[in-house]
């Protein structure tokens, strides 16, 4: 079993909420790990791979499962993550497929109890090659991240809907950069 890690924070929420901004915007002081989801889905797209949650869901949640405990192994030192583990729970009750494999890696490998949570935020809200959800269906999988991370046990910390900054400044006081 892996001990928890209490260097190692979370930036979760649902899709287009400014969690890769303010990764960003606090790479410059701490460690980071961009979001395992748009790489995964970034790959299949380019090689034409099958691991994508429009043509095998299962296989993403597979491949996006290996890359996020892949990076939980290889992180060192004051980390911020762009989506956790418990992320994963609510890929699984989403696409409606197994999470024990999941549950395990939630279980065994801990962040820092508290969670920085973004909320869905419509303003700032866009879609791209790897962000097809609407708004509506991005703030319904915001509920399912909740849902998971509290059921995991985690505290979330809502970040404010505010510029970049200011909730770079939100994170960095609570994690005393």
């Amino acid at each position: 079993m892996t001990l928890p890690q209490s260097r190692f924070y979370i930036l979760a929420g649902p899709p287009g909420a400014g969690k890769t901004t303010l990764l960003h915007s606090l790479s410059g002081r701490l460690n980071t790990v961009p979001e395992y989801a748009r790489r995964v889905l970034a790959h299949e797209r380019k090689t034409g791979g099958r691991a994508t949650g429009d043509q095998d869901p299962a296989l993403f949640v597979e491949r996006m499962l290996d890359m996020a405990i892949s990076d939980f192994e290889a992180a060192d030192g004051l980390t911020l993550f762009d989506r956790g583990l418990p992320d994963l729970l609510a890929f699984c009750a989403h696409y409606r497929i197994p999470d024990d494999a999941v549950r395990d890696a939630v279980a065994t490998r801990r962040y820092q109890t508290d969670v920085f949570f973004l909320p869905a935020w419509e303003d700032i809200y866009t879609t791209d090659d790897e962000r097809i959800l609407d708004f509506a269906g991005a703030r319904a999988f915001g509920a399912l991240i909740r849902t998971a991370y509290q059921q995991s046990g985690y505290n979330l910390i809502q970040v404010p809907t505010a510029s970049p900054q200011a909730r770079a400044a939100f994170v960095s006081d609570r994690i005393a950069l």
